[in-house]
């Protein structure tokens, strides 16, 4: 082959390749917009970054994660449009989630907000504004769900996504919706249960279910660290149970005026001491010491108190227990051959009925309440939660 045509061979095979090149930067030109939400535009190369710090890589991520971001512009919008303002309390409640989290896993804000392909700036945006799309959500969910809220924005939004014409439509059935807490896309703080407006992320109910292990170990049960994944997944499910719990109870007392007051603590504070001495704790430690952030103990302290104010009111003050049962039952001990004292078997008619109205009172307020939870199903029904006793099967 002569020099001249090998010249040219070389000159259309650059130009091959030059043209292959500028199609190819073209085709995966960072700055295109992948996806935009009333004006509000997510490029190419943002999404990559949140890709390579929130998700694995691949195509579902990238495309989850476009979904997250959709989401998250439409609830920011609503946020700032009606005006939503956090007070300090809000954003340190946040922090506090999110630094003990990390604090279980072996690392520190300071740490996470610096690392990693996404700007710390970038990051730490997303986290003010997970706080404000917090404050707006929590009121929404009181009133419907949160597809609900998504699908009605979603309604008067101009939503465009090139590259996943999929996501610019609310599909009726389709794949749950992202909903997440602080920082949005991250996994956890990806929301896995909800009551009447309060929200629990998968960050929160790993350090509860963390805190169950603790407390277990703490008494005395050995859980041996090859068993421990195993120990959490299964105290994961008793945390969502027991925080159903608390939340219904707890707002269903605030919905009826109850309040707490520093006597409440107080006498409620001295009833505790006794029994964190079985678990090997003083006051100041159960606060402090542990997987859970102070702020949020602080918080399940005071509903407790608020639970034991509505209890009182609905099942403890409503119990009339008559001679004739008092005699019955202590006539029932006496044919059994055992001890029959009066003050104890009152005691005991007294407490059988409380759990009884207790359970009955739990079960009624939660078949009205506004609860779900995406990482257990099952529980969103009150059978999950709260299971019937054989005499009650059938009747609710």
């Amino acid at each position: 082959m002569s020099r001249a045509v090998f010249g040219r061979a070389a000159a259309l095979l650059g130009a091959a390749a030059l043209a292959a090149g500028a199609a190819w930067v073209w085709a995966h030109r960072p700055w295109r917009v992948v996806a935009s939400v009333n004006g509000a535009t997510l490029t190419a190369s943002e999404l990559d970054l949140r890709v390579q710090t929130f998700g694995g890589g691949g195509e579902r991520d990238r495309e989850w994660l476009a979904k997250t971001w959709i989401v998250k512009e439409l609830l920011l919008g609503e946020a700032v449009h009606r005006g939503v303002r956090p007070e300090p309390g809000d954003e340190q409640e946040a922090s506090d989630l999110i630094t003990a989290w990390l604090a279980a896993h072996g690392s520190a804000p300071e740490r996470f907000f610096a690392d990693g392909p996404l700007p710390e700036a970038s990051k730490r945006q997303d986290f003010k504004e997970g706080v404000l799309v917090n404050l707006l959500v929590r009121d929404e969910l009181v009133k419907r769900g949160f597809r609900e809220l998504v699908g009605e924005l979603f309604g008067r939004a101009d939503v465009r996504c090139g590259e996943y014409p999929g996501l610019e439509k609310l599909h009726e059935g389709g794949a749950p919706l992202p909903l997440y807490a602080g920082m949005w896309g991250w996994e956890p703080m990806r929301v896995v249960a909800g009551a009447d407006g309060s929200i629990l992320t998968s960050a929160e109910l790993d350090l509860r279910a963390r805190n169950m292990l603790d407390d277990v170990r703490r008494m005395g049960r050995n859980v041996p660290k090859e068993r421990e994944r195993e120990a959490l997944a299964g105290f994961r499910r008793d945390a969502v149970k027991q925080w159903f719990l608390k939340q219904v109870l707890c707002d269903e007392a605030v919905r009826q005026g109850f309040a707490v007051t520093p006597p409440d603590e107080k006498e409620e504070m001295a009833k505790v001491v006794a029994s964190l001495k079985r678990h090997k704790l003083t006051v100041e430690q159960f606060f402090k010491d542990g997987p859970l952030p102070e702020s949020v103990k602080r918080a399940d302290f005071r509903a407790a108190i608020l639970a034991g104010k509505l209890a009182r009111r609905e099942v403890s003050d409503k119990i009339n227990v008559t001679g004739r049962e008092i005699e019955a039952e202590m006539s029932e001990l006496r044919r059994k051959g055992e001890k029959a004292d009066r003050k104890a078997v009152i005691g005991k008619l007294r407490g059988d009925r409380f759990k009884r109205g207790y359970r009955e009172l739990f079960r009624s307020l939660f078949v009205k309440a506004r609860v779900f939870c995406m990482e257990f199903p099952d529980l969103e029904k009150v059978d999950g939660v709260s299971p019937p006793v054989p005499e009650e099967r059938g009747g609710r």
